[in-house]
This record gives structure tokens, sequence and C-alpha cells, in this order.
């Protein structure tokens, strides 16, 4: 007797999709939205930064006179932006300096018939150095081998100061009382004085040159001005 035999059933399991698509729009991962983000993210916590610093300015109202600004660009990533770069000064008094030698040294000079130099301590690295001759004296700006010519006063010279113009807290150039004398019969710098004015000079990589006559009305503002507008001519 023959057994009954069962009709065979083929079952189909449909596979789901490996292609992580809903239409026809890609799904996006966690890992693309965090690269996303962080431009946005970057991009706002430079505004904030931004938007504190001018708060910050607006509340030191005793130092607008001495603090300005200028755009200059910097690029994070794929993002520009611009920063503001803080003008400010600082001064250095020509009235308390030593000669830069030591005692020894002094001794050895006055002995030999040289005149002792003054040397004041200026700002990034440099020094003003005054030298002097029988009737004059050299005002210079000597930082290692590099020297800045500041112009020739009389030998019994009376400039109190020297003042530093500042990029965000870095030296760029001087602004110093030049006077200009009658002249005599053996030295340029004898005599009275006929005239003043306010020069202003670059440090090394920056092309300053400016003169303001010190009868211009707030020429002290105008020459801090010129050192400014100077400074983004500076060299690479």
């Amino acid at each position: 007797m023959k057994e009954a035999t069962q009709p065979l059933t083929a079952i189909y399991v449909e596979q789901p999709s490996k292609r992580p698509h809903v239409g026809d729009a890609r799904i996006i991962t966690t890992k693309e939205k965090v690269k996303m983000r962080i431009p946005i993210l970057l991009t706002g916590a430079i505004l904030c930064t931004l938007s504190l610093i001018g708060n910050n300015t607006g509340a030191r109202g005793t130092l607008s006179s001495s603090i300005r600004s200028a755009p200059e660009l910097f690029e994070s990533g794929s993002v520009t932006f611009q920063v503001a770069t803080r003008f400010s000064s600082a001064y250095t008094a020509l009235t308390k300096c030593g000669s830069g030698m030591t005692k020894k040294e002094e001794r050895e000079a006055e002995k030999n018939g040289s005149d002792i130099p003054t040397v004041c301590k200026g700002y990034g690295g440099y020094n003003v150095d005054i030298s002097y001759s029988a009737c004059s004296s050299s005002f210079s700006l000597v930082r290692g081998e590099e020297s800045i010519s500041l112009g020739m006063q009389a030998i019994n010279w009376t400039q109190k100061t020297v003042e530093w113009r500042m990029a965000n807290g870095k030296p760029f150039a001087v602004i110093m009382r030049k006077y200009d004398y009658a002249g005599g019969e053996q030295c340029a710098t004898d005599g009275k004085i006929t005239s003043e004015s306010l020069i202003v000079r670059g440090l090394k990589g920056y092309e300053i040159d400016e003169t303001v006559a010190a009868k211009t009305p707030n020429a002290n503002v105008k020459a801090r001005e010129l050192a400014d507008k100077g400074y983004a001519k500076r060299r690479s």
C-alpha cells in the first residue's frame, strides 16, 4: 500500500533592503550631522565673542582716546572673520635712565675721555639709546644689531618721554618730540629753539616716517592717527 504524499509548498521570505533610503532621500547619519553642525557652532561662538569684546570696549570710556581699532582678517577652517586690532600707547621715561654700562666700563670711558651714553629700556626688545658728541646728542632705537635713528638734538636735550604705539600689545612705532635749532658756527644743534615737532617712526617691518608740527591742533592725536594708519602698510 502506497503512502499518500503531501505537496511541497515553496515559502519565500523577503529580505530587508540594505540600502538606507526612504524614497529617493538619503538618510543622514549621526556622524554626518555632527560634522555639519561644527562650522555652525564655530560661527556662533565667534559672533558671541566679538559681541562681548564690543561691549567691553564700550565700558572702557576712559581709554577711548588711546585705544582705536582696525579690522584684520583671520581664517579658521572654512570660516573667515574679522577681529578688531586694538591700538594703545605705552611710554618710556627719559629722565631716569642708566648708561647700559658697568661701573668699571664707565670709569674706563671717563679715563679715555669718552662720553657715557644714556640707555632707557623700551618695548619689544628695543632700548632708547642716546649717545653724545662734542656739541650734540644722537637719539636712536637699538635692538641687537638693529638701529633706527630718531635724529640729532642739543647736548642738553629736554625731552622727557618717548611714546610707543602698540597694536594688540606689540610695539610698531614710536612718537618723540624733536626740536630745530638756530645753529652755530660749530654745531647745528646750538642756539635757540626755532621750532618743534612730533616725529613718528616705524619699527622694523613698518614703513612709517611722518612729522607733525607741534603747533597743530591736537598734535599728539594726529601723530597717533598717522602711526595707526601706517600700521596697515606693514611689510611681510
